[in-house]
């Protein structure tokens, strides 16, 4: 799905005229609910925050319908159900690409996932009824049903991404000051069927300030982190071409460098090369380019946010602490996690944390899950504790639970690396010996980079078990 805000006429020169008049001095520019940059970033006086639509992938636009019955009124209403099927359908195949079929579901239960439809456009006779109609799906109902389906699906993302088209015209990259065929393209782009919606932005004044062609191409943090706030966005993706001065060649295939960044610093790049049909003109080719562009960002975006199908369950996990900093990490990379449905903390002291994980599919699953966000989930090897001998007349003393695995921070980059090494990173492969866990010896590190807990730290005491202490928001919006 492609968002687009569009400005008014004059809105540039508008901005000019205001930030004229208005005297010189800092002036703060920061969309509503999006963290703090981490470097001030200069916004040019007189221009607001970039609004663009809410990104909704739970969404299906342009569902085309055309139904004859005996009157008017009575093709209207099958068009209506119609199209809620066909969007169902679509909605379906976009949640759940490896599915073969779509499953059918009965008038009752398309009522409890379809939350509202809106007619973009209708033709009606007495007899016929041709439209065009947006369905929108209840997020919550669907993820029940999805689930519940036995299908892996993918989550959908929250926010859209920033799309930057860049030209290299004889050498010569081009993102702002020339209006190029390969921005046109992007900004034509209709409305269709994709996973992650994407915005182009407008050009003006404050997106200029915020990120340059140089910065873009370089992967610049600050400025990626400017450019995304501005549009309130979940990541930025960089698409590069090559455009002769004396037009497009039709005869030879387009390639587009695709680099797509995200908040938490992953870089993903990958080429895509578009060959160009014998009915295609310049204009016809560019717009087809951008959809194989976007179907390239949807597999990615798929590869890295499947959540596994079958119902919830827990496991406890320890997490090793050697500053305040580790859990601070610990927290914002489970955010990201789409496979974990919640996060429940028992206990934390300065050396460690207990935490209860809640998750859909085994622990493999899981694990695989956190490392793609760099995070190691290793076995411990520790053994229950024993039950304490019982005292006549007494009832037996609560026992606080044994963590079967541990949960550490890893490096950037070491996550991707332990996928693309099954064997070396099984859970099986990375023991912590029992004695990590008596307050005698030292916790060893299951993985290079994480310090271990010092000689003497306070332990949990055994006795009552752990009360929750609180549950972590969990890294995407549940409706």
């Amino acid at each position: 799905m492609l968002h687009r805000r569009h400005a008014p006429l004059f809105a540039g020169f508008a901005a000019i005229t205001v930030a004229l008049a208005v005297p010189a001095g800092p002036v703060d520019a920061q969309v509503t609910g999006a963290a703090p940059p981490a470097v001030a970033a200069p916004v040019t006086p007189g221009t607001a925050p970039a609004t663009v639509p809410a990104a909704d992938p739970f969404t299906v636009s342009g569902v085309k319908v055309d139904v004859s019955a005996a009157n008017a009124n009575a093709a209207r209403d099958q068009a209506i159900r119609d199209a809620q099927v066909k969007a169902w359908a679509e909605l379906y195949k976009r949640l759940v690409p490896t599915a073969s079929s779509v499953p059918r579901v009965s008038d009752i239960e398309l009522a409890r996932l379809v939350q509202g439809f809106e007619i973009d456009d209708e033709k009606v006779s007495a007899t016929r009824y041709v439209g065009s109609i947006t369905v929108r799906f209840r997020p919550n109902p669907v993820r029940e049903t999805l689930a519940g389906g036995g299908q892996q699906y993918v989550e959908p993302p929250a926010r859209p991404y920033v799309i930057l088209p860049v030209t290299v015209v004889e050498g010569r990259p081009v993102l702002w000051e020339d209006r190029t065929d390969w921005r046109e393209a992007w900004e034509g782009r209709q409305t269709g069927a994709s996973l992650v919606p994407l915005v182009v932005p407008d050009g003006e004044l404050a997106d200029i300030s915020a990120i340059g062609v140089n910065e873009a191409l370089s992967g610049d943090p600050e400025a990626l982190a400017r450019i995304a706030q501005r549009y309130n966005a979940g990541g930025v993706v960089v698409a590069k071409t090559d455009l002769p001065a004396g037009g497009l060649d039709l005869g030879r295939p387009l390639a587009v460098e695709v680099t797509h960044y995200t908040p938490d610093g992953a870089r993903d790049q990958q080429t895509v090369n578009v060959k160009a049909d014998m009915a295609d003109r310049a204009g016809d080719f560019l717009t087809r380019a951008t959809t194989f562009v976007s179907a390239a960002i949807d597999e990615s975006y798929r590869r890295d946010n499947t959540v596994a199908s079958g119902p919830e369950q827990s496991t406890l996990v320890r997490v090793p602490l050697a500053s305040l900093n580790d859990w601070v990490e610990t927290r914002k990379r489970l955010g990201m996690v789409n496979a974990v449905t919640r996060t429940d903390v028992l206990s934390i002291s300065r050396y460690e944390a207990l935490v209860t994980l809640t998750h859909r599919g085994d622990v493999e699953r899981l694990r695989q899950a956190l490392a793609r966000r760099d995070l190691g989930l290793a076995r411990t090897g520790a053994v229950a504790a024993p039950m304490p001998a019982p005292v006549p007349g007494q009832p037996l003393p609560p026992v606080a639970p044994t963590p079967e695995w541990q949960l550490q921070v890893l490096a950037k980059g070491a996550g991707a690396s332990s996928l693309a090494q099954p064997s070396a990173a099984s859970p099986a492969s990375v023991p912590v010996t029992p004695s990590a866990f008596s307050p005698s010896t030292a916790a060893p590190s299951a993985y290079p980079g994480v310090a271990p807990a010092p000689v003497g730290a306070p332990q949990a005491a055994p006795g009552a078990p752990p009360r929750i202490l609180g549950t972590l928001p969990a890294g995407t919006a549940r409706q």
